[in-house]
């Protein structure tokens, strides 16, 4: 994968009109009368339907960027839009998955899936169908009445990952939904998750410390510097789709996989 000057252009804009626009983004936090900057000067666009991965270095901002765009914090500076529209709280077309699924304990597998049409006051059949579909989707067929306690770790996590969306989100954020998992687990959620990005397609923002993921899932690979975190490059992944197993043994993917950890080791170096 050849990487030219234009390729790391921190805000490289997308030929189609963003659903994500980042402008000149910083965030500041203040802990015990210490001053953190965890983000700096932040640009960046993300086309509509884009699978776009997040990687750098620990406490680069990947996740604080990830909750900005969420609208779970706000912008110590610059701005944050979605549709066009500024970020000022959470938004209903956005689905969050977290590294901890987090699923309540006393619901079934179904009931948790379906916690966010309750909290909407969702009651329509189709949406609870929709539910047990994106269950078999997740390979979770036959499972709906199961309780967490019942599930392994790799299950849970693709229970988080259909409650993250059942109400059909167009822009879906994932916080390192899969670091927690054993290498075989990760992989096959890695192909259940393209699976259904491309039956459903929708705008994917996907933040992970395995390069071999970022390159596997994304169309774009976004490179962030050491705190405090800036863009360092933004790398399009010149792989075809769809993608299945086999391209973890075409040696493509290795080509990409080690350029984009040459970008990563500069990033590294541009922080200190």
């Amino acid at each position: 994968m050849a990487i030219t000057t234009g390729d790391r252009a921190a805000a490289q804009a997308p030929p189609r009109p963003a659903a994500i626009g980042i402008r000149d983004v910083s965030k500041v936090f203040t802990r015990r009368g210490a001053t953190v900057r965890a983000l700096e000067h932040a640009s960046l666009d993300i086309a509509p339907g884009e699978f776009v991965s997040l990687i750098g270095p620990s406490g680069c901002g990947k996740s604080t960027l990830l909750k900005l765009i969420a609208g779970l914090l706000e912008p110590s500076a610059g701005t944050v839009t979605v549709d066009g529209a500024p970020v000022t709280g959470p938004l209903p077309q956005v689905g969050v998955a977290f590294q901890k699924p987090t699923l309540l304990r006393w619901r079934t597998v179904l009931d948790n899936v379906c916690l966010p049409l309750v909290i909407d006051g969702d009651r329509r059949p189709e949406s609870r169908e929709h539910a047990r579909r994106l269950l078999e989707m997740m390979g979770l067929a036959g499972f709906e009445k199961h309780y967490p306690r019942e599930m392994s770790g790799g299950m849970e996590q693709r229970v988080a990952i259909a409650r993250s969306l059942v109400n059909r989100p167009s822009l879906l954020l994932m916080d390192e939904p899969f670091g927690a998992l054993d290498e075989f687990t990760r992989e096959d959620l890695n192909d259940e998750l393209l699976g259904v990005w491309q039956r459903e397609p929708k705008t994917v923002v996907f933040v992970t410390h395995s390069i071999s993921e970022a390159v596997f899932l994304s169309d774009r690979i976004v490179v962030m510097s050491a705190r405090p975190g800036r863009i360092h490059a933004s790398l399009p992944v010149p792989l075809p789709r769809p993608r299945g197993r086999e391209l973890r043994d075409d040696p493509a993917f290795y080509e990409a996989i080690r350029d984009v950890r040459a970008v990563l080791d500069e990033a590294k170096g541009a922080g200190r």
